[in-house]
């Protein structure tokens, strides 16, 4: 019997070639964190959020009256 019958899993996950330190880096060089550009002010509190989200501070007040008014 082959060992391609044997071990078909392990014999064919092995890379061709080894690759180098520059060129995994390269590879990863755009993986990096971009810079918020949807930041606006909220028009109710003037807090800094972002675009099409709800405030927090806004949030925050909502979610306590709310609770006070059930309770």
């Amino acid at each position: 019997e082959s060992l391609l019958e044997l071990l078909p899993a392990i014999v064919l996950a092995v890379p061709k070639s080894k690759i180098s330190h520059s060129r995994k880096s390269m590879r990863s060089a755009n993986k990096g964190l971009k810079d918020k550009r949807n930041i606006v002010n909220c028009p109710a509190c003037g807090e800094a959020k972002l675009a099409h989200h709800v405030c927090t501070n806004c949030f925050k007040t909502i979610a306590a009256r709310w609770k006070a008014e059930t309770k």
